[in-house]
């Protein structure tokens, strides 16, 4: 009989390929050899996307061109995912209930403070970590004010506080804030830049507006989604805009200029990065392999297949991962309102402190 431990590489990397959640955890304990393939594996943090299909009560999760039919809690039903990060979903009920779900492991932080009208919500470090903190932001009505509250780990009320701008900013409801470089981004419906110094909460200059970010500026109402997203090892922020009814795709890089301007300066390629972007969550990563860099997949299918949508930005062309479709528009292609794309993060040490 052979010994388990002297199983080929190339063999080892399958069988982690097809493995999820604590499954991963279980592969790394048993033995030195299949722990060493699991940390060198291009695999071992591969993005998978959830979403919920309400028609029928069911969760899926797509990860290596496959999909994978998941029993969730029952308390997950109707919830919202409204950002993902680290390996949680921060989530909300229709009751303005809160919760944090890691659906790799699955455990649940639960909330007692509840949701205001912020139609963003986001975090940026573990609910695990002691800086955790949830920030809510929304545009107030005829006027050119921002609202943006606060919750930190541990409390259990919403420090709120209104901001002005001499700008007007419309808030982007459905793309992903970034912290970046100690500041918080928002982007806008034209494609501007909202910054927010957290340090300075409550501080008048804590908040600002660069409006005219990006040219010419007859782009800047053609935008119809908009997505942010990071590239850490660069230090630079890009943002993904499908622009006009055909839904092309435009990528930018974020240039600081002089006296603090910024402008959105046209990206051709990515290199070796391939982005994925949602709602909820947008982030970057190298490409596991030569023929996934350049793209950008999207929350999106095509076909009744459940067929998960790219972009190939050096041919200009939507594709699917399962079929040959290309096409240079989006026409016929389904949006998943309640998805996003989620990296697991490294298997914990059990049990975490789920207190918040």
């Amino acid at each position: 009989m052979r010994d388990w431990a002297k199983l080929l590489e190339e063999l080892l990397g399958l069988i982690l390929s097809n493995l999820f959640a604590k499954d991963k955890h279980s592969f790394v304990l048993v033995c030195k050899s299949w722990n060493e393939a699991a940390k060198f594996s291009p695999f071992r943090h591969s993005p998978c996307l959830m979403f919920y299909e309400r028609s029928n009560y069911t969760w899926k999760l797509f990860q290596y061109n496959r999909f994978i039919s998941m029993t969730l809690p029952q308390h997950l039903n109707r919830a919202d995912i409204r950002c993902a990060k680290h390996g949680w979903m921060l989530m909300t009920k229709p009751d303005r209930t809160m919760f944090f779900y890691d659906p790799f492991n699955n455990e649940t932080i639960h909330l007692c403070t509840k949701v205001d009208a912020h139609k963003v919500l986001c975090f940026f470090h573990p609910p695990t970590h002691p800086d955790c903190f949830i920030i809510g932001i929304k545009s107030m009505v005829c006027t050119k004010d921002v609202e943006i509250v606060i919750l930190r780990r541990g409390e259990n009320k919403w420090s709120k506080s209104i901001y002005h701008s001499k700008t007007d900013f419309k808030l982007s409801l459905c793309t992903p804030v970034l912290l970046h470089q100690q500041l918080l981004h928002f982007l806008d419906m034209g494609g501007g830049i909202g910054t927010f110094d957290v340090g300075k909460n409550g501080s008048p200059d804590s908040w600002t507006v660069q409006s005219k970010c990006l040219w010419p500026s007859r782009l800047r109402g053609k935008i119809q989604q908009h997505f942010l997203i990071e590239l850490r090892d660069e230090k630079v922020l890009l943002s993904v805009l499908v622009m006009h009814e055909e839904r092309k795709v435009k990528v930018f890089r974020l240039l600081v200029l002089p006296e603090n301007r910024m402008r959105w300066d046209p990206v051709d390629d990515l290199g070796d990065k391939v982005l994925y972007v949602s709602h909820t969550a947008s982030f970057a990563a190298t490409a596991p392999r030569q023929s996934m860099a350049n793209r950008i997949y999207f929350a999106k299918m095509h076909g009744d297949n459940d067929d998960v949508v790219f972009y190939c930005l050096s041919k200009r062309r939507y594709r699917t991962c399962k079929t040959d479709f290309s096409s240079k528009n989006s026409y016929g292609f389904r949006d998943l309102s309640f998805a996003t794309w989620i990296t697991a993060t490294p298997t914990p040490e059990f049990p975490r402190d789920l207190t918040c």
